[in-house]
């Protein structure tokens, strides 16, 4: 495994008047999980390519424990690739995709055997042995995938791109714990690329927030979610994300805007922002009382506030707020819990 280091790293395909990349700056250590968060046309796909080897940066560099690998093709880096939608041989059956890596490198029949049979029982996935990839379901196809990718185990770097896009919802959490569980036995290094902050939040120990504009933020998924450093993080993640107003809303005197997440405002009648409730969206009970979602329409625009839903649409309530973080052009300059 490899510790990976993105140094200055910049890209811009043939014929294009900007840089799709522009000096990333990345470290990720040896062994970690680590997601890649971003939305359609972040530049996802083409660090991905960067990394496996496919492209070639126009600036910066790529380091793999201290060497330089920019130049490198994708086999001498060793880097194993998972995709959104598994590639399998259809012709062989599971053992033998498994096997396959091995076999090209000539490996023992007994250490083969010895590694398929290691990297199956941490996926779960020894009973599919004898069966065909036609045979499998996706979520299985996709189980089978991953260990492949893990078999070798002389493999640097595991990138698994958009892993759980196909795969049907309720399987997903099951495929998840699996990936998560093989990473941490095997202390493989992996980035798991993704437009979804579940599956980025709740997989790795750091998630990087990738925009057309770069990087805007890494750190653990609380420090991400908590503490985000650009508005564009506290918008993106969070179901709902940040609600933001004019930091003079709050009284605060430093800084443009204000962000809050809905569980840290609070229904209080002298709270300084007011507004009529739009609508109400419940979400569980607690000690037998309705709590949900709820939106107000006011004078910055809609809210949402995590509370008692038992009230009704078009009632006018205020809100008190009793954690924020405060923006300037965008980028984080302080924050506050209040009591």
């Amino acid at each position: 495994m490899a510790g990976i280091r993105l140094d200055k790293l910049s890209f811009r395909y043939p014929g294009a008047d900007t840089n799709t990349l522009e000096d990333l700056q990345l470290d990720i250590a040896n062994g970690e999980a680590h997601a890649l968060l971003g939305a359609s046309g972040a530049g996802k796909t083409t660090l991905l390519n960067l990394l496996s080897g496919i492209l070639s940066p126009t600036g910066g560099r790529i380091l793999f424990d201290s060497e330089d690998v920019s130049a490198l093709a994708g086999r001498i880096r060793n880097v194993a690739q998972v995709f959104q939608f598994p590639v399998l041989y259809e012709s062989l059956s599971v053992f033998e995709n498994l096997a396959f890596p091995l076999q090209t490198r000539r490996a023992s029949a007994a250490r083969i055997a010895e590694r398929v049979d290691y990297v199956s029982a941490e996926l779960g996935i020894a009973a599919l042995h004898k069966r065909k990839p036609g045979t499998l379901t996706l979520s299985e196809k996709q189980l089978v995938a991953v260990g492949k990718a893990l078999t070798r185990p002389d493999t640097s770097l595991v990138l698994l791109d958009e892993p759980l896009t196909a795969v049907e919802p309720r399987k997903k959490w099951r495929l998840r714990q699996a990936l998560l569980k093989a990473q941490s036995d095997l202390g493989v290094t992996m980035i798991y690329v993704t437009h979804d902050q579940t599956e980025a939040l709740t997989f790795a120990e750091r998630v990087s927030v990738l925009t057309a504009d770069g990087i805007l933020q890494t750190g653990t998924p609380e420090e991400i979610y908590q503490s985000p450093a650009h508005e564009f993080v506290g918008h993106f993640v969070g179901s709902p994300g940040m609600n933001f107003v004019p930091a003079s809303a709050l009284g605060v005197a430093h800084g443009e805007r204000i962000g809050f997440r809905p569980e840290w405002a609070l229904i209080d009648a002298q709270g300084p922002i007011a507004g009529s409730i739009k609508r109400i969206r419940m979400q569980s009970t607690e000690n037998g009382v309705p709590m949900g979602l709820i939106t107000l329409d006011t004078r910055f625009g809609e809210i949402a506030v995590r509370s008692m839903a038992n009230l009704d649409v078009g009632a006018d309530i205020a809100l008190r707020v009793n954690r924020y973080v405060v923006f300037a052009g965008k980028t984080r300059v302080g924050e506050s819990a209040l009591a």
